[in-house]
């Protein structure tokens, strides 16, 4: 996955022992978990958050995840997490988010896509994009 350098925002994160393995390094789905929780993060900071999907009724659902792993990451180790925007998923209704693990060094660890919509939580319908979203991921 090449590294598309379009940071929108970024988070720092330290690995929990719970996010470890009986390997003695991160466990799989804790790097899916650490991206969704920056994922979460960077929608709050531009006014998508908890409140906003509670008022709306509206919120984000995933299609599609994926991560290619590079590097072992290991307990206490502090990773820079990215969310940039991805390739166009061919649907006007959808994103592509792409994030960045990197260790503290600067070394990328891992890649992750996802393909993201937004729901009506009563009608349980995809949607079209909310505004802040079509200001950061060009269509």
């Amino acid at each position: 996955m090449p590294i598309l350098n379009n940071v929108l925002f970024e988070k720092n994160i330290e690995v929990r022992w719970a996010d470890c393995d009986a390997n003695q390094h991160m466990r799989h789905t804790a790097y899916s978990d650490l991206c969704a929780h920056t994922r979460v993060c960077y929608l709050g900071n531009i006014g998508l958050g908890v409140e906003w999907s509670k008022e709306h009724n509206i919120g984000p659902v995933l299609f599609k995840e994926e991560t290619e792993y590079q590097r072992e990451v290991h307990i206490g180790e502090l990773l820079k997490i990215t969310v940039e925007a991805g390739e166009p998923t061919g649907f006007t209704k959808s994103i592509q988010m792409v994030q960045h693990i990197y260790k503290n060094d600067g070394e990328l660890a891992a890649s992750h896509k996802c393909v993201v919509a937004w729901m009506d939580l009563c009608l349980r319908k995809i949607i079209g994009l909310p505004d802040q979203i079509k200001q950061d991921f060009t269509m």
